[in-house]
């Protein structure tokens, strides 16, 4: 069931009618195929990303992005250009996630929001590298030479594998942070060398320049990139993905 919520109630065409408490957008996967109308598939290479049974966290349906052994230069994503007014500047995230085996050692992407035309865009992601997981502001937008490049924060405590688990995040653009909770419990990161729940971006890197980063959030997105090789294939399932203004909680 696909759901997009505005200011008011509204009935849009195959989506129902939903009360005001429910999230500005959703996505249980319940209709079984993916809406067009709703996300893009960017998908580069080998890796797959698919509606699927056989792995669900709730209800008959999930997603499941597929990255095969030795893959390299390939990513598999779903974008929605439909994000809400509301939440240009700041959203809260949900998601319920199962990674198995594992994610290899090198940052690999599963989460954004940022401006049009990912991956040649600007904005903040919620990774992963090292079995830990991994927040950053990422500049893709600047020509080559001109200033291309990410401020990288490093998570501390290992994220789980082999079971659903239910994600979190706050990505925000005044300024440009990023919060993550694992199971309800907020995800540390290594912030100038000291422990913190909070990731502050700053672009350029040597600068004091946190407001803005991003300048929107019109597009998020969620699958897998590896940066690196992938020498053991892993799967990565979603279910239950929300955004809203305020922080979601648990599926009900």
């Amino acid at each position: 069931m696909k759901r997009i919520l505005f200011a008011c109630c509204l009935t849009l065409p195959g989506w129902g009618l939903f009360a005001q408490n429910s999230p500005l957008f959703s996505e249980d996967f319940e209709s079984g195929r993916l809406d067009s109308n709703v996300w893009e598939k960017r998908v580069t290479g080998v890796a797959t990303i698919q509606v699927q049974q056989d792995q669900v966290a709730h209800g008959k349906y999930a997603l499941h992005v597929h990255y095969p052994d030795m893959a390299t230069q390939t990513y598999a994503f779903l974008i929605t250009t439909h994000v809400p007014g509301a939440l240009r500047g700041h959203l809260f995230g949900r998601a319920y996630v199962k990674i198995t085996p594992a994610l290899p050692p090198s940052h690999t992407v599963l989460f954004l929001s940022g401006g049009a035309g990912w991956p040649i865009s600007k904005f903040e992601e919620l990774g992963a590298s090292h079995a830990t997981l991994q927040p950053s502001y990422q500049e893709n937008k600047s020509p080559r030479g001109q200033g291309r490049g990410e401020d990288v924060r490093h998570g501390i405590e290992p994220y789980p594998t082999g079971k659903w688990f239910l994600l979190e995040w706050e990505f925000n653009d005044d300024p440009s942070t990023l919060t993550i909770w694992v199971d309800g419990e907020k995800s540390p990161v290594t912030e100038n060398g000291q422990k913190a729940d909070l990731s502050t971006f700053k672009w350029p890197k040597d600068s004091d320049n946190s407001k803005n980063l991003v300048g929107g959030f019109e597009e998020f997105g969620l699958g897998a990139r590896v940066w690196g090789a992938v020498p053991q294939g892993f799967d990565v399932y979603y279910d239950d993905i929300a955004i809203d203004t305020k922080k979601i909680g648990p599926a009900k």
